[in-house]
């Protein structure tokens, strides 16, 4: 059994303060939610003598029982005997048939112990309940015993005791799931504190979030590409976000796309920057300065010396033969495509892999998809000459161009078809690129 420990109490706050419902169940999320807000009477009276909040006994009464009341809260058997399954033959003292009131307090007499109902101590009252199975597996599994019906959960479930089905899919809405929509209809009053903003599925929106895109337009320490303030936490907001954690110092293990209450008090100016990240943003910042922006223009002078040979440059996407000339700055003759095209603008202006971190590999390939994977998004209106500019749809990316020079309409250099590189404005490409079905851009930086 695992210690609630610091991390752990982490993990389950930032889970249940990003947790959503998939819009797909809301429907049946609300209609358990009334039926269980129908019986807080019941779950009160058992939970007072307790000290038990009584959502804490109606969730796991949902979970173990169907909120059925005819049958044991310890795991759902019918009260007209003693349990069967584990754990079986309770309650121990006593003669069937019991009522729930008995049964149930019998079963919460573990929880009773507890002192602790914040989120977190609560999520770890209610894992226990169920057991560890998926979070001792390695890797952990989240348990749909919390979280299915939600964006934290797709697939994978225990089918029969030890066994783990990862296609296998609970039909049964989780435990946190239910928890946070009565906290969110009012109807349980629990204390979670403002929510941890992150990229989700559906994307968390709301007046919060708003406020977290405005921080990182303007700030003390700087505006760090975030776009509108849509309210929505997008690609873009998320990169933003990584983008301020590098740019204010934080450790490198804690540069993601999460906004939380630290990054929010540092940019607002209510907390100080720590000394270990001021250190970071000082090192970060002057190597920054000078080295980026020759790289950028190393990239831009590649990508204008293909437009000059684009007679010896073709265009293939033989896996073969597209990559061959990494490695080899300025070869010619040349035939790549357009991903392909970019990648050799970076590795021969020495930039930031586009692809990945690490050193450029052929092996590995180096694609749109891999570009929207590992760049960082950021608003036409910051690309700067050396950025890269994606169309799509489909998600994985359909052509990518190298930007040259910015502004409202920024040059592109272009590698999309037999006639070689050509420099084009960006509104060119993109009439051409919509007549076509890939009517969306996505913006990103290797930087």
């Amino acid at each position: 059994m695992p210690a609630l420990t610091r991390s752990l109490r982490r993990e389950y706050t930032l889970l249940y303060k990003s947790c959503l419902i998939r819009p797909a169940r809301k429907a049946v999320v609300d209609r358990i939610a009334r039926g269980l807000t129908a019986n807080r009477a019941r779950y009160e009276k058992v939970g007072s003598a307790l000290g038990v909040p009584w959502y804490v006994i109606a969730v796991i009464h949902s979970m173990e029982a169907g909120g059925d009341f005819t049958r044991h809260l310890h795991n759902g058997d019918l009260l007209t005997a003693r349990t069967v399954h584990v754990p079986a033959g309770r309650p121990a003292t006593g003669k069937p048939p019991f009522t729930w009131e008995q049964s149930a307090t019998d079963a919460l007499r573990g929880l009773a112990k507890s002192k602790d109902w914040s989120i977190p101590g609560m999520l770890y009252e209610l894992e226990a309940y169920n057991g560890w199975g998926y979070r001792n597996r390695k890797p952990p599994v989240l348990s749909p015993y919390l979280w299915s019906f939600s964006n934290h959960y797709a697939r994978g479930k225990y089918v029969a005791d030890g066994r783990l089905s990862p296609t296998a899919v609970s039909q049964q809405c989780g435990a946190a799931v239910l928890l946070k929509r009565l906290q969110e209809a009012g109807r349980a009053v629990v204390n979670s504190g403002p929510r941890v903003l992150q990229l989700a599925n559906p994307h968390m929106s709301g007046p919060d979030v708003e406020e977290a895109q405005r921080l990182l337009h303007k700030n003390p320490y700087g505006s760090f590409d975030s776009g509108a303030a849509d309210g929505d936490y997008g690609d873009l907001t998320a990169s933003a976000v990584r983008r301020a954690k590098w740019e204010l110092g934080y450790p490198k293990g804690a540069v993601n796309g999460t906004f939380g209450p630290q990054v929010q008090a540092i940019l607002s100016g209510k907390k100080p920057l720590p000394a270990a990240f001021r250190k970071r943003r000082t090192a970060r910042l002057k190597h920054a300065a000078g080295p980026e922006q020759a790289i950028r223009k190393r990239i831009v002078s590649w990508a204008l010396w293909a437009v000059k040979n684009r007679g010896r440059i073709g265009y293939t996407r033989d896996g073969t033969v597209r990559l061959s000339a990494l490695g080899t700055p300025g070869a010619l003759p040349l035939a790549t495509d357009c991903s392909g095209f970019a990648t050799f603008c970076y590795s021969w202006a020495r930039a930031p892999n586009p692809n990945a971190a690490g050193p450029f590999d052929a092996r590995a390939g180096a694609y749109t998809g891999t570009m929207l994977d590992h760049c960082r998004r950021i608003p036409k209106s910051a690309a700067q000459p050396g950025d890269l500019v994606v169309w799509t749809p489909p998600s994985r990316g359909q052509h990518v161009c190298v930007v040259v020079k910015g502004g409202s309409d920024p040059m592109l250099v272009s590698h999309g078809d037999p006639s070689g590189p050509k420099q084009l404005r960006f509104s060119a490409e993109d009439r051409y690129q919509r007549r076509n079905g890939h009517g969306t851009t996505v913006w990103l930086t290797a930087f």
